[in-house]
């Protein structure tokens, strides 16, 4: 009878296969925010949130305004970053974490993001935290304007996400420390 050496390791990598790793997997992958926005922040990477740019392609709707600012049209790059609205949320949320830089439009944004976030520290865990929720709160802003007229300020959106990260840091032990030094209200 023939003996063969039957490698666990081995198999799992002829199943798996050769994949690189996507640049943005430390964004999502290692996300502490809640699932709702680490979900948003990975289909805003991936460019597929149903904004109306790509609705108007699709030939679904005819006005494409952003709902926002009721100007522009309402592009991936606009309603993330680019736009006054979402700037300075974003603005503030950098503010808030200590951290001195402008803002720039998305794709700037998410190359930046991507560098910061491969940290194995506290500051990048609150940055990726940050990140996600500000673009899920900035598309759930999009969506009560356009489905139930209901607006609200940069500053309740931003103090929104500073409440909603303090609460879900106080559940990590590792990350009680670091955020109380934060304001509770940028």
């Amino acid at each position: 009878m023939k003996e063969t050496n039957f490698n666990i390791k081995k198999m799992y990598q002829v199943l798996k296969g050769e994949y690189n790793k996507v640049p943005w997997r430390r964004l999502t992958c290692n996300n502490l925010g809640s699932p709702k926005w680490v979900f948003a922040l990975y289909v805003a990477i991936h460019r597929r949130l149903y904004n109306k740019d790509r609705l108007s392609k699709w030939g679904i709707i005819e006005d494409d305004v952003c709902a926002l600012c009721k100007e522009e049209g309402e592009t991936h790059q606009h309603l993330f970053f680019s736009y006054i609205f979402s700037k300075q949320i974003w603005h503030k949320m950098l503010k808030w974490q200590l951290i001195t830089r402008g803002c720039e439009g998305w794709n700037e944004e998410l190359e930046w993001a991507i560098g910061y976030a491969k940290r194995k520290s506290i500051v990048a865990d609150v940055y990726r935290m940050a990140i996600a929720a500000t673009i899920y709160y900035i598309w759930q802003e999009r969506n009560l304007r356009i489905f139930q007229q209901k607006e609200r300020t940069t500053d309740m959106i931003s103090r929104l996400i500073t409440q909603e990260i303090h609460h879900r840091a106080s559940m990590i032990p590792r990350l009680t420390g670091y955020m109380q030094n934060l304001n509770f209200y940028p």
